[in-house]
């Protein structure tokens, strides 16, 4: 027999897990932060999403116990490290690239090549640490709800997504709206910095990946 006051706890514990455990801004929250501030909310927005939907994969593959295979070879887990390097590269050159285009073609060709959404799935999927967060959630407050049936399970985790989706588009109204009101050398000049972050996490993660893959 279900319980609605077990429901409604899962549901509140589970959204304020996910808007908490979103606040820390990772490479991806920092991704939808600087392209919030050149490119507005919808491309900020649109990052987060594809990191949310990143989160989804990995508690999917969690659960369903295929993890374990997939880092077993600690050579495979320092893969991760490397290709999430790269993407982070790869993705930061070409948002740079799109911001500083002057050309209506090469501006064109730039939008499709740094699709908003792809860019915060990759970061997030391949990044080395999303996985272990979501292996501790597992351990603890899904691990909670489980034993407690599956539906609450299902509530648990539908709403600590909502929760995340919550979060990352209050930072991104938040980020687009206050950089309408800064001064433009200001906004542009934050967004640089932030991408000259991501790019030095971008080569940190490769070294720190190659240096596993020979060690």
């Amino acid at each position: 027999m279900f319980s609605v006051i077990n429901i409604l706890q899962a549901i509140l514990i589970g959204f304020f897990t996910g808007f908490m455990a979103s606040i820390p801004l990772g490479p991806s929250g920092l991704e939808s932060v600087s392209r919030s501030m050149s490119k507005g909310f919808k491309e900020g927005f649109k990052v987060s999403l594809g990191a949310v939907s990143a989160d989804i994969i990995y508690i999917i593959i969690i659960n369903l116990g295929l993890l374990t295979i997939l880092t077993a070879n600690p050579k495979f887990h320092s893969l991760f490290w490397i290709v999430s390097g790269f993407v982070l590269i790869l993705a930061n050159r070409i948002s740079s690239k799109s911001k500083n285009t002057n050309s209506k073609l090469e501006k064109s060709i730039y939008s499709h090549a740094s699709n908003s959404f792809l860019t915060g799935f990759l970061i997030t999927f391949l990044n080395p640490t999303t996985p272990s967060l979501w292996i501790a959630l597992s351990g603890t407050i899904f691990n909670v709800w489980r034993h407690h049936g599956r539906i609450y399970f299902f509530f648990s985790i539908s709403s600590m997504i909502i929760g995340s989706i919550t979060w990352f588009c209050f930072l991104n109204i938040l980020v687009s709206k206050g950089s309408k009101r800064l001064k433009p050398g200001f906004t542009n000049n934050t967004s640089k910095i932030l991408d000259y972050f991501l790019l030095i996490l971008g080569i940190i993660f490769m070294i720190w990946g190659i240096y596993k893959f020979i060690f």
